[in-house]
């Protein structure tokens, strides 16, 4: 459900996902990419919890001048909840 392409409808597994504990990093995170800023927003609201568990390249890309503002936040609040890891430090194996 969470590549059916419709926003509402990954809005609502999401949003689902959080609310049963069921929460899994690698299905999540590739929706901090979307187009949709509510999508982000949601991702990123999921993913606090394991914020270290995103790798730091990922947030380094979405961080990037050219993306979207709100994927340039979701980086930036989960960044921040996982400590701020250092910039050069390489991501978890």
């Amino acid at each position: 459900m969470l590549d059916h392409g419709c926003g509402a409808a990954v809005l609502v597994a999401v949003a689902g996902l959080r609310a049963l504990d069921a929460v899994r990093v690698d299905d999540v995170r590739p929706l901090l990419a979307d187009a949709s800023a509510a999508v982000v927003r949601q991702a990123t609201t999921a993913l606090l919890p394991s914020a270290d568990q995103v790798p730091l390249s990922l947030l380094r890309e979405l961080m990037a001048e050219n993306r979207p503002h709100h994927q340039r936040i979701a980086a930036t609040r989960l960044l921040r909840s996982a400590g701020g890891r250092a910039a050069s430090r390489e991501d978890p194996p």
